[in-house]
């Protein structure tokens, strides 16, 4: 129940169409039987359709992880006693990795530390089954972006942060059908035969568009 919901959507839409909350399945149920073909004038693409087995298998228990307790990590690295660097991240979505805070002591930093830290966050979200790493980053940091994008980071946002000021978000994905995916919205043409067969047939009636010319 949700009584703020009822009491602004009482009278439905334009006080004329009635309003039904209805479950997942049903939504979705009813979109492919009865809207999706007002939706094929836009390519999209099936998240799940495009993950190996192994990845599938990883990602229902990261499902049951973020349902419960999603994962969340904070590090402090030591060298004897002295912390020298902590690191942050978590579970932002079910198979999205957030690298939410990174702080190394200044005169520890230039020593590889952020570096190696980087190449086992990739490998740790690689073997829990996420298929991105997310993290943002103050857009005058050069030493974060360079360290980033030589390991197959991308840029996919930009913003004005109100307590940051600009910011950066950068994006390393782990599964290889979503990268081109993401390429291809870069306007780089890098179809695959997952891609094309997890388009909820959009790609199918793209293509005969574009041979209509």
């Amino acid at each position: 129940m949700d009584a703020v919901f009822d009491k602004i959507f009482k009278n439905g839409i334009l006080n004329k169409y009635k309003v039904e909350r209805i479950t997942g399945r049903e939504y979705w149920d009813i979109f492919y039987r009865e809207f999706e073909q007002d939706n094929l004038q836009k390519i999209t693409f099936i998240r799940e359709g495009l993950l190996t087995e192994e990845q599938k298998e990883k990602r229902k228990s990261l499902e049951e992880r973020y349902k419960s307790e999603k994962i969340e990590n904070y590090i402090v690295v030591k060298d004897g006693d002295l912390n020298i660097a902590l690191f942050r991240g978590e579970q932002k979505d079910i198979d999205i990795y957030y690298m939410r805070h990174a702080i190394v002591r200044k005169e520890y930093r230039g020593k590889g530390i952020y570096n190696d830290y980087l190449d086992k966050i990739i490998e740790y979200a690689n073997e829990r089954g996420f298929l991105q790493i997310i993290s943002c980053f103050v857009l005058s940091n050069i030493d974060i972006y360079r360290t980033k994008t030589k390991k197959d980071f991308y840029i996919t946002a930009t913003e004005t942060h109100a307590e940051w000021g600009q910011i950066g978000w950068l994006c390393k994905f782990l599964n290889e059908d979503l990268r081109k995916a993401f390429l291809f919205r870069c306007g780089n043409i890098e179809f695959s035969k997952k891609l094309y067969n997890n388009s909820e047939r959009s790609a199918n009636s793209f293509i005969k568009f574009l041979n209509g010319f």
